[in-house]
């Protein structure tokens, strides 16, 4: 008929009936249930004197009253809106490019002053005066202070075994295994027996390597000389026993002034003989 939905006869038991006009179905009918929220979904409205029903007010939301519209979060919003205002005064005073320097919890702490800094080499702990006396001592037996002595270190003696090594290797002879490894023997032996031997104090065994090695001079004067000139005769015998002898002297010397050993220099002299003549026999063989 006119007017009316044509509805297909094999989908008539298919689903629930279709809603007309708003309609909605019972639960239970044709079988079928629908979910209805349930009961903790539902929120009663409350009712006023009147009967009439009430708006149910959502957490954090005001109600609207006199005409005035509802204020969501009131206090929240004036607090931030107080700390961006803060914030955008804080932008505006700023000139574009001009950044702010960064603070230190310390004043100076980021200071240099390159004016007053001191020498590489004294950071480093180098004193080339100290070198330059302890050279000129065992070149030209100059006496030297305690204080001298005792501020000991190693540049000076490694440049002194590169040279002898370099010398001897002119010479047509690798013995740079055999220069440190003599050298660090021979300071040790000589440390421990002077510990043993002195009465009032001690030596240490970087002040005993510092020693033995500006010791070595007259042996890279020979091991010089050897470049040039066969040390395998009797010119070479004698300039030998005296390049021993002086290196004897002069180590023997230092050590009695360091730790202040007179009355046993010579008694010391004996043994640190021994490792310049081993540094002898290196130069010669």
């Amino acid at each position: 008929m006119a007017g009316q939905p044509v509805v297909n006869p094999l989908s008539q038991g298919l689903g629930p009936a279709p809603r007309i006009g708003g309609a909605q179905q019972a639960p239970g009918a044709n079988g079928l249930q629908f979910f209805d929220g349930g009961a903790g979904m539902q929120q009663p409205a409350p009712q006023s004197f009147g009967g009439a029903p009430q708006p149910v007010q959502a957490p954090g939301v005001q109600q609207a009253s006199f005409g005035q519209p509802a204020s969501f979060g009131q206090p929240m919003q004036g607090q931030i809106g107080g700390q961006m205002g803060q914030m955008a005064g804080q932008m505006g005073q700023m000139k574009p490019g001009n950044f702010p320097a960064p603070q230190s919890n310390s004043p100076g702490a980021y200071d240099d002053d390159f004016e007053n800094e001191p020498p590489l080499l004294e950071e480093l702990g180098i004193n080339v005066e100290h070198i330059i006396e302890r050279v000129k001592g065992v070149a030209m037996f100059k006496k030297l202070n305690e204080d001298v002595l005792r501020d000991a270190d190693l540049s000076g003696p490694l440049v002194i075994c590169l040279t002898l090594g370099t010398c001897l290797l002119l010479a047509g002879k690798l013995q740079f295994g055999y220069i440190y490894g003599l050298a660090a023997g021979g300071s040790f032996g000589i440390c421990m027996l002077i510990n043993v031997m002195s009465q009032k104090e001690g030596i240490d065994l970087y002040r005993t390597m510092s020693i033995l090695g500006y010791g070595l001079i007259p042996i890279v004067l020979l091991a010089f000389f050897g470049v040039f000139v066969s040390l395998k005769s009797s010119f070479g015998t004698v300039l030998s026993a005296i390049c021993i002898g002086w290196a004897t002297a002069t180590s023997s010397r230092f050590f009695a002034t360091a730790i202040s050993m007179q009355e046993q220099r010579w008694l010391v002299a004996y043994p640190i003989g021994l490792v310049y003549t081993f540094f002898t026999l290196i130069t010669i063989f």
